[in-house]
């Protein structure tokens, strides 16, 4: 069987596209790999070719006609600057597929593919070997990935839900949130019934209902690693903990002890194993309170703070035990859209300890998306759920996951409506939303 390898050495792994008229096995083999569908061969499979373009382009959608009548080249080796033509296979951050008629390269009926055929003087060994080869073209399995920022059912919200609206706060993106394999979020409240409010400036606490209301919209993991899960004391914290498990939803950076506030929430879809941590690295509020008062310790209810050092030591762990690690990362300056030097720190460590994805919060605002050599930052995604002064502009982020960490990214901008609830956004605020984020993550990527 040399000419196995032999044939499936020239598999396009590492061509940026496929060249038919270059494309050709050994003599020996008396095989050859052709691009396209050839009437003597034996079709190896179709690969989807993705419209290719960076992350900061303004391309959101193409039409399949419209995307030929542009004539694009095949993409050149990196750094691509320009749209072009890649085999889906080979895509990564910082480029994103262009939709062709509102689908990704993934899905099914998407139109750019590409055929590949085995062809020669021997048919017989040509039919032997496709079955060997055909692997080399198939899909890598993916994970699909919803994140939102913060989320705050008291308030507005909150009163909604006593009087059993269940639905409202989600309502309107329950659907986007609902699409996707796993949906995480941040949990800005303490959340139930019991427990006194500590002393500080701001001290939230949703219903027990909200952790329904949270579960009907998809949330399968939160971070409770933030400046406001013990707002109602320890009672309260375990009491949410309880609320969110009974809904089947997964609280992670918080817990009874420092052992439960760090362990990682393990999921495993479509044969890809991710592991999420969650930490809190806020600055002391202007009133004095600080939110490292409530770390967790050996024998001490907290939430798990976000030193580099223990984040590093954390993801190794979970690194053992996962094929993605993602960490949610509460940290910031409130209303400044510039990550804070300390929330930097905090991801760069977990992106150096192999870390693929860091998605963070806390800002109230929107920030940018810093590609690095092994990982993705996603710095702020702002508000989501929530009644509060501040800009109404936000985002899902709709990530795709598979073995080797970030496929792909992209945003879905939405809108927070009078009373904390957040709705999809038209088109022209989603074109500013995406302007927006676009302005943010240029700065962080020289």
């Amino acid at each position: 069987m040399e000419a196995v390898g032999q044939v499936a050495a020239q598999m396009p792994a590492r061509q940026w596209l496929p060249q038919p008229d270059t494309t050709t096995a050994p003599e020996e083999a008396d095989l050859r790999l052709v691009a396209g569908a050839a009437e003597n061969g034996v079709l190896i499979g179709r690969e989807p070719l993705a419209l290719a373009v960076p992350f900061t382009h303004p391309w959101t959608e193409k039409s399949w006609t419209d995307a030929q009548d542009l004539n694009l080249p095949p993409c050149p080796a990196p750094p691509i600057t320009t749209p072009c033509w890649l085999p889906w296979r080979l895509l990564r951050p910082p480029l994103k597929a262009v939709p062709l008629d509102g689908l990704l390269p993934f899905e099914p009926g998407y139109p750019a593919r590409q055929s590949w055929s085995l062809v020669g003087a021997e048919p017989e060994a040509a039919t032997l070997l496709a079955p060997l080869l055909r692997p080399f073209l198939a899909p890598a399995p993916l994970v699909s990935l919803a994140a939102v920022g913060d989320l705050m059912l008291d308030r507005s919200l909150g009163y909604r839900l006593t009087l059993g609206d269940v639905d409202v706060p989600f309502v309107d993106v329950a659907d986007t949130l609902r699409a996707a394999d796993l949906t995480v979020g941040n949990l800005e409240s303490a959340l139930g019934d019991v427990g006194e409010p500590v002393q500080k400036s701001y001290r939230f606490q949703a219903p027990p209902i909200a952790a329904e209301s949270l579960a009907r919209a998809g949330f399968d993991i939160l971070s409770l690693a933030n400046n406001h899960a013990l707002d109602f004391g320890v009672e309260a914290l375990q009491q949410g903990i309880g609320l969110l498990l009974a809904q089947e939803i997964t609280p992670i950076g918080a817990g009874a002890d420092r052992a439960a506030a760090h362990a990682p929430a393990l999921r495993t879809v479509n044969g890809v194993r991710v592991a999420f941590l969650a930490y809190a690295n806020v600055p002391v509020e202007g009133r004095g309170f600080d939110t490292r008062s409530w770390e967790a310790g050996p024998d001490r209810a907290g939430l798990a703070w976000g030193d580099p050092e223990q984040i590093a030591a954390d993801v190794a762990a979970a690194r053992r035990q996962a094929d993605v690690v993602v960490v949610l990362l509460h940290s910031g300056i409130e209303y400044q859209a510039q990550p804070w030097s300390a929330q930097m720190a905090a991801a760069q460590a977990a992106v150096d300890a192999g870390t693929q994805l860091v998605i963070g919060h806390h800002a109230h605002i929107l920030q940018g998306v810093q590609f690095a050599p092994t990982g993705v930052i996603a710095y702020g995604l702002g508000n989501f759920a929530f009644e509060i002064d501040g800009p109404p502009e936000t985002a899902i982020l709709r990530v795709w996951l598979d073995e080797e960490g970030v496929k792909m990214l992209t945003f879905v901008p939405a809108f927070i409506q009078f009373g904390g609830a957040p709705r999809l956004a038209t088109p022209a605020e989603a074109a500013a939303i995406q302007q927006q984020i676009e302005i943010l993550t240029l700065p962080l990527n020289p």
